[in-house]
């Protein structure tokens, strides 16, 4: 069963048994506005899964499979949404 790792400027964030729970990982570092394509413009941002063969090969250090480029369209889609305050500064 393959194994997923999710890259953040080239750190782990968090890993999963599929595509879909490895990009959960990216809630971690969901920016604070939900710009989605302009935290992944940023150049050393570089967001990723790496694919390997099992969990166990990942343990062995082994080679990845396939390295699989991560767009703000898949953040979008994964990721629940949460509402952002337009007046985050206004008190009620």
């Amino acid at each position: 069963m393959a194994f997923f790792e999710a890259l953040w400027h080239g750190e782990g964030i968090g890993d999963g048994g599929d595509l879909q729970e490895a990009l959960l990982a990216y809630s971690a570092v969901q920016p604070e506005d939900g710009d989605w394509n302009a935290a992944c413009a940023n150049e050393a941002a570089k967001p990723c899964i790496l694919r390997y063969r099992s969990f166990e090969a990942y343990l062995d250090n082994a080679d990845e499979l396939e390295t699989i480029p991560v767009t703000a369209a898949m953040l979008a889609a994964a990721l629940p949404r949460t509402p952002v305050d337009p007046n985050p500064d206004q008190q009620d």
